[in-house]
């Protein structure tokens, strides 16, 4: 069995993407429902992510996505790395953790002790970055791929979220409006599952850095409300800080 799924690791891996009829006829003496066994394991291993009608290779996806997420990841670098080292006081080992997706979570991801925490994520980069550490145990949530910042999506990620529990989600936020205190992103399947996980989470902790604030993006996921706390950075609004604070909401 260990040979066989290399084998169809290999050969999801040499292409990016595959159907499960292109699986069926290059593995024909393997038995249907024993190949989709197959899927399942190697995407619990976080191999291959199922989409409708087949799967895709993690390791493709994490190789086109470095140069793109490099841009980004060194953008206001030291407010980030502030931010990450406070944020991972705030969430204790052995609990059940979900990380979103975005920069500055990954700079979490990155200053998470080595311990063991059970991650959830919809984000290929967050997954990648904590399976580098020994003790964590990381689920990445199935679902479609969104080809501009690979985090997974739809149907099949609500799916998995509804049946599970998490103690903290640690989330992001593309922009912060000031006036109406509302958390912002840039696309309705991600909001979607953002409101989803917050509403699941016992303790909901939201990293911004203050480049973020008065930013507006088309889709509110969340608002102050929704919210435990707050990590911010040095550059944050002072003001602004006391406004939430002010709210019974502590602010890192």
């Amino acid at each position: 069995m260990k040979e066989r799924l290399k084998r169809i690791k290999e050969f999801v891996d040499k292409t990016g993407k595959v159907s499960f009829k292109e699986l069926e006829k290059e593995f024909s003496d393997v038995s249907s429902m024993t190949l989709r066994r197959d899927l399942y394991k190697l995407e619990e291993n976080n191999a291959v992510i199922r989409i409708s009608g087949g799967v895709i290779s993690v390791d493709s996806v994490l190789k086109a996505k470095e140069a793109d997420f490099a841009e980004r990841i060194i953008y206001n670098t030291e407010e980030k790395l502030e931010i990450a080292e406070k944020a991972v006081a705030l969430v204790e080992p052995k609990s059940c953790v979900f990380i979103d997706g975005g920069s500055t979570t990954t700079y979490f991801a990155r200053a998470l002790p080595d311990d063991n925490y059970y991650v959830l994520t919809n984000a290929l980069t967050i997954a990648e970055t904590v399976l580098r550490k020994n003790k964590p145990t990381v689920a990445l949530l199935g679902g479609d791929v969104k080809k501009d910042n690979f985090i997974t999506v739809g149907k099949t990620c609500s799916d998995f979220i509804a049946q599970i529990n998490i103690q903290t989600a640690v989330m992001t936020s593309t922009g912060f409006v000031r006036e109406s205190g509302s958390f912002t992103c840039g696309s309705q399947s991600e909001a979607e599952v953002k409101r989803q996980v917050i509403k699941k989470a016992t303790n909901v902790i939201m990293l911004l850095d203050s480049s973020k604030v008065n930013k507006n993006m088309p889709y509110t996921f969340a608002t102050l409300d929704n919210i435990d706390c707050m990590v911010v950075d040095k550059k944050f609004p002072a003001e602004l800080r006391k406004e939430i604070e002010n709210k019974n909401i502590k602010v890192f």
